[in-house]
């Protein structure tokens, strides 16, 4: 039954609150990507955000990468999930003052005192060499590892593993655009990312999308840098390939679509990594998304729809900033989220990035051999997921982050943090000294992840 007709039209109406010209959280303009022959046919959408992010850290000069965008088989599924974006990308800045109170200044000496904290292995997560390198690119945290006397703040959030009890976690890890305290002598030591933080018009599903992405990301992270072998996925749903087919990736596509079922041992959940491979050995040849769903068919699909709205990404460059290309092929260090995707672009590479996938593959495997886990079920679904993450962690926490600005016009934006679980990383800087990372074997693969 249709709740709203015609949905475009209530959907634009959700989109005022959240996009304009002088008072959105996002511009009022909205440029959908142009369809180009023989490309893939998603639909998709892209914006920019205005530079909150020079008022939050009080610096004119910083420039920050929102990676705005929405895609979908239809234009409405896009529009959506560009709305989401926006509001996800902006909460961890917009709330950041409000959190300031909340945070407590002390060594990890003092604060394990108080109750439950997250251990600092789960902060010194680069390798010595690393942390100086990192503090090289980014002056402001520290070329030395943590230690038990150094000033960080923290923050007390519910434990999502032990009901009912708070844990204490660093909050740079926590939040995007939390600002170091000077005057209190704290210390940074590690970036924080996004990873574990989603938005959506209900709590749980906000929390359920969260807790989605923390887990798939820690398989991505590990699989690839470990090199892991996965099985690949042979796609015989008969629904994913009517949907492929209706979005370009028929028998006359450019592309190969290789899906990898990169489910680590100690987690029940469908997660996959897909790549699109070009078959006639054209720009962009090697593109790659990754997804984790309940619903194991339906992973599959969401992550051929990631990686086709990245191709948009390699057009872009290549038509108004070539130079970006080569500086990615022949200068980068890989400390940003660009250039390691247009490096995996240059069809020069065939051969060495095949001999790459090659040694991340193993065997095959059906996608009707893969089980779903309460596909329709919300809290079904985050009940299975708080499970497996429990027999992996102790410190894990969640923390409502809706600005109270958006919170008036329905929205929730639900932040994840599981220090045990291996969140996104700078592609050249994989966490070498993670506790994880060491325990499947440490860092093996050299070259920088490809996800933007």
């Amino acid at each position: 039954m249709l709740k709203f007709y015609p949905s475009f039209d209530h959907i634009m109406n959700e989109f005022k609150y959240v996009g304009g010209n002088l008072t959105g959280l996002m511009h009022g303009v909205i440029a959908p990507m142009v369809h180009m022959p023989p490309e893939p046919n998603l639909k998709s959408m892209t914006g920019r955000m205005p530079h909150y992010h020079k008022e939050t850290f009080h610096d004119p000069e910083k420039n920050v990468e929102y990676h705005l965008s929405g895609y979908g088989i239809f234009n409405e599924e896009a529009m959506i999930r560009l709305m989401g974006e926006s509001v996800e990308r902006y909460a961890p800045i917009g709330i950041e003052k409000l959190f300031r109170d909340k945070v407590e200044y002390a060594s990890y000496k003092e604060i394990s005192k108080k109750g439950r904290t997250m251990p600092l292995e789960y902060l010194n997560i680069f390798a010595p060499e690393q942390q100086k390198m990192i503090a090289q690119i980014m002056p402001s945290y520290s070329s030395e590892m943590a230690t038990e006397d150094d000033i960080i703040g923290w923050i007390s959030c519910p434990s999502l593993v032990h009901p009912g009890e708070n844990t204490y976690v660093p909050m740079q890890l926590l939040l995007t655009g939390f600002i170091k305290n000077q005057e209190a002598g704290e210390k940074y030591f590690a970036p924080a990312f996004s990873t574990g933080t989603a938005s959506h018009k209900s709590v749980e599903k906000a929390l359920l999308n969260a807790l989605i992405e923390y887990v798939q990301i820690d398989s991505f992270v590990i699989s690839w840098y470990t090199m892991q072998k996965s099985k690949r996925v042979i796609i015989d749903n008969p629904d994913v390939l009517e949907c492929l087919e209706r979005c370009g990736f028929g028998k006359d596509s450019p592309y190969e679509i290789i899906p990898l079922y990169v489910t680590l041992p100690d987690m029940d959940f469908p997660i996959y990594t897909v790549v699109l491979r070009r078959k006639d050995d054209k720009f962009p040849y090697l593109i790659v998304g990754t997804q984790g769903d309940l619903n194991a068919p339906n992973g599959v699909l969401r992550g051929t729809m990631e990686a086709t709205a990245i191709i948009f990404m390699h057009m872009f460059h290549a038509l108004f900033d070539p130079e970006k290309i080569e500086f990615s092929n022949k200068e980068s260090i890989f400390s940003d989220l660009d250039t390691n995707v247009l490096y995996y672009g240059v069809p020069d590479k065939a051969d060495e990035i095949n001999n790459l996938l090659d040694q991340l593959m193993d065997q095959t495997i059906l996608l009707s051999e893969i089980p779903s886990r309460f596909e329709h079920d919300t809290k079904g679904q985050i009940s299975h997921l708080v499970k497996e993450i429990s027999k992996v962690s102790e410190y894990a926490v969640y923390l409502d982050i809706t600005p109270p600005e958006v919170m008036e016009k329905g929205w929730s934006v639900m932040r994840v943090l599981v220090p045990e679980l291996c969140a996104m990383c700078l592609p050249g800087f994989p966490f070498k000294n993670h506790p994880r990372l060491k325990k499947y074997g440490g860092v093996v693969n050299e070259y920088p992840h490809p996800l933007p």
